[in-house]
Parts: C-alpha cells; structure tokens; sequence
C-alpha cells in the first residue's frame, strides 16, 4: 500500500472517528453504566457495537439511494450535514463533554441501543458524514465500510475498558482531547458547506 492510498484511507478514516467520537460516548457509558454489573456492561457494549454499525452500514450502502428517491442532492445533504456538524463541533469545544449524562443510574436493558448505538455513535452527523463520503465510488463505499468496522471495534475496547482508562487520563485531559476534536468537527462542517457551495455555483 503506497503513501497515496494511505492518505485516502486517513481522509476518510479520521473525520469518521472524530464525529463518531468513541472517547467522549466512552466517558458516558462509564457514567452511565456505575451501577451496572459486568455481564450487563458486556451487554450494553455488544448492542451499542452491533445496532450501531448495522445503522452505519446501511446508510453507507443505501444512503445514495435514499436522497435519490426522496429527490434531495448531495449538495443538499453536505450543507445539511455541515450545519449539523458544525452545532455539534461548537457545543464539543464550548462544553468539553458529548452529550450531557442525566445523572441518572438506573438499569436501562436497553442502553446499548439507545442512546448508545444510536443517537450517539450512528447519529445525524455521522450518517450524513458516511453518505458524504461514499459518494465516490466503489473503493470510496470499501475505505468507509473499514473505517466504520475499525471504529466500531475501538469502540468495544474502550467501553470495555473504559473504567480504567478514565482514571489513567483523568477527566481534565478527556475534556481537552473532547475540545480538539470538536474543533475538527466544526472543520469539516465548514469545507462539507464550501464544497456544496462551489458545486451549485458551477451548475448555475
């Protein structure tokens, strides 16, 4: 594999993990899950992993398709997407925390699906960022489909550890590394507009 495909592969790889965020859902589920057992903490992390790539996956595969029956362009869902991930890129550097727990502790059977594996893993933003990104072609739909797999295991290692590595970084560092992120969210939120609009402005 050559330094170009390499390149390819990290431009469709990083901004993927960066909206998907598994640090910031992993400080949540830590919260989240206190008073969980272990069986049920595996649990919570085997839906969260299964729900939430099979979402991934379909919008992935069938996105394109999608827009096209409901007549919308994909200048149209790169602004979309853009205004949603730039409100969601501001709120990570204002508050240096994805999304907010409620405190709350008790026993959801159903916490891996939601709000785990979707809204906050398969959220509006990612899904748009997959049907963006595999707009392409084939090799395109093939790099996103193993970015999302790659992520989506990340995602199994930290919930599963997720305990531990809190107290190793510490909740000062995780905001911080929360923060960055949101700050190339807000990134690509501005060159998915300014792409939409350079296209349009070519058409007219």
């Amino acid at each position: 594999m050559d330094i170009k495909n390499l390149f390819d592969i990290a431009k469709i790889f990083i901004p993927l993990f960066v909206v998907i965020d598994p640090i910031g859902s992993m400080v949540l589920f830590v919260s989240m899950t206190s008073s969980y057992s272990e069986l049920e903490k595996r649990e919570a992390t085997k839906d969260a992993f299964v729900y939430g790539l099979i979402i991934m996956i379909l919008f992935t595969l069938g996105g394109s398709i999608l827009l096209e029956l409901m007549g919308i362009s994909i200048s149209a869902i790169q602004i979309a997407g853009g205004i949603i991930l730039l409100i969601m890129g501001i709120e990570m550097v204002r508050e240096g925390d994805r999304p907010k727990s409620t405190g709350k502790t008790y026993k959801n059977p159903d916490l891996g699906i939601v709000p785990f594996a979707t809204p906050l893993l398969a959220g509006p933003g990612a899904i748009s960022l997959v049907i963006i990104l595999s707009q392409s072609g084939l090799y395109a739909i093939i790099e996103v489909l193993a970015s999302l797999i790659t992520i989506f295991i990340i995602v199994v290692v930290l919930f599963t550890f997720g305990t531990k590595i809190s107290r190793a970084i510490g909740d000062k560092s995780l905001k911080a590394i929360t923060r960055i992120f949101g700050l190339l969210v807000a990134a690509f939120a501005i060159q998915f507009i300014i792409d939409a609009i350079e296209i349009i402005a070519l058409v007219v």
